[in-house]
């Protein structure tokens, strides 16, 4: 993660300038006594950090992992009180124990922390205290407390926030830099934040029916993390601190609330949180499995995975075998049953077996998304390209992977045309504007671009430019 580093510091430093050369041009944001982002201009905030979470930071590029993060997060914010737009719930590949929300509905979950909660309800606290983050707008609220800002030096405070979920004194720095306010005063801003947060997100986990004690939980497992370990305190502490009055208040909260609740709600998350280890450290999951004297189910999956992870196919195979049915989540199963059979180029029947599940879960997005990917490998480009085509049409922001999966698909079948389109926007998504702009005018070169498909493109080179414009200032 520290060679991300610089690019975050770009990121700081370009966004100043940005900040200087735009201030004529930019909406004003107000000052220390009223200033407050209205919530057009936080949703462009958050679309512009967006692109640049996406270009800089190691987002998991697994689908499971990342639908299972994106599916607890839309359940939760859907039972959260003032919660409007859209969210993005992002899982990133890093082993701290870390998570952070940004205007414009963005959470991001570090793998560290998937891994250290104990189960789905903790896991649950943490997501449901960042979307409060974003739902009782925290960071535009912080707007007010500076003088002079505007919208892009917003983005360099922004920055100098998401820099400190990987170092926390660049992250300071950038902060302080932008809104040059005392330390102490922004310290006690965030824990009046934090409170907050704290407060809104047991009301959600109650709402959704996860138990509220959860966070407390949390919390308590937080500081066991750093007993005999001060050198090795958990970032979640230091972006987030906590404290014995924290603890107690949460736990007070949750005493007073009443019903059925629950800590697994979808039976997934031992199964992904072996999955994230797996991926991760693929030799460290297999050692550890042959450690294991009577490796359960659950160890038996993330074995396997780490096998298919090093190619290694007939000890996967072998593994998931062992596992019996009733053991674990069938589509959970089935999809590493699948991932199996396009490691060994049996991609007849791996779409045979997706199209059983997808009568089992129709229309599910993450089977309309491994389908589109087998048939990309089995040759089947431009199914391919239909499916990803579906997926694209029901997201309210393109995911910049599904837009690669489609321009290699294209490329593959010979539709120039719609391949640089999707390859441009692929960019685009990603905030790197000036590869976008050459791709979007490599499509209206192509000699299978149509008249309607120029029309279309010369509309969407010509949003890439005036962004462009505005980022360089």
């Amino acid at each position: 993660m520290k060679t991300l580093l610089p690019g975050l510091l770009f990121l700081f430093l370009t966004a100043g300038v940005v900040a200087h050369g735009q201030a004529s041009r930019l909406p004003d944001l107000g000052d220390a006594s009223g200033g407050l982002l209205t919530p057009s201009e936080e949703l462009e905030l958050g679309r512009s950090l967006l692109r640049e979470i996406r270009r800089v930071m190691p987002l998991v590029d697994d689908p499971e992992i990342a639908f299972y993060i994106d599916a607890i997060g839309s359940r939760l914010a859907s039972h959260a009180p003032e919660a409007s737009g859209t969210f993005h719930f992002l899982a990133l590949e890093d082993s701290q124990v870390n998570a952070f929300a940004m205007p414009g509905g963005i959470v991001g979950i570090h793998t560290g922390l998937i891994g250290a909660a104990r189960d789905e309800a903790e896991l649950a606290a943490v997501i449901a205290h960042e979307i409060a983050h974003v739902t009782q707008r925290h960071i535009a609220r912080m707007y007010a407390r500076g003088r002079d800002i505007n919208f892009a030096t917003g983005l360099a405070i922004l920055a100098g926030i998401l820099a400190a979920s990987i170092d926390p004194e660049l992250g300071q720095a950038a902060i302080t830099g932008g809104l040059a306010f005392g330390m102490q005063n922004q310290l006690d801003y965030t824990r009046s934040n934090e409170a907050e947060a704290d407060r809104v997100g047991i009301q959600i986990l109650v709402s959704t029916g996860f138990d509220p004690h959860a966070m407390a939980d949390f919390f308590e497992r937080m500081q066991e993390l750093t007993r005999g370990a001060q050198d090795a305190v958990p970032e979640y502490l230091r972006t987030h601190p906590v404290t014995l009055g924290r603890i107690s208040d949460a736990r007070g909260r949750a005493a007073q609330m009443s019903g059925d609740f629950t800590r697994d709600d979808t039976d997934l998350f031992p199964w992904m949180q072996a999955r994230a280890r797996a991926l991760g450290e693929p030799r460290r999951s297999i050692a550890a499995y042959e450690a294991a004297r009577d490796p359960g189910p659950v160890q038996r999956y993330e074995a396997a995975v780490a096998h298919l992870e090093l190619d290694q196919i007939d000890a996967a195979r072998d593994l998931l075998k062992r596992i019996p049915a009733r053991a674990a989540p069938s589509l959970t199963l089935a999809l590493a049953e699948v991932s199996v059979l396009r490691h060994q180029d049996r991609f007849d029947a791996a779409l045979s077996l997706l199209g059983d599940l997808e009568e089992i879960y129709p229309e599910h997005p993450l089977i309309r998304r491994v389908r589109a990917m087998t048939h990309h490998e089995a040759g089947d480009h431009m199914d391919a390209v239909r499916i990803a085509d579906e997926l694209l049409r029901r997201q309210a922001t393109p995911d910049p992977t599904l837009l690669r999966l489609k321009a290699d698909a294209a490329d593959a079948a010979g539709r120039i045309a719609i391949s640089r389109e999707a390859m441009a926007e692929y960019f685009f998504h990603r905030g790197q504007y000036s590869e976008a702009i050459r791709q979007f005018e490599d499509a209206l070169a192509a000699s299978d671009a149509t008249t309607r498909d120029v029309e279309r493109i010369e509309h969407k080179r010509d949003t890439a430019r005036q962004v462009a414009e505005d980022a360089e200032g």
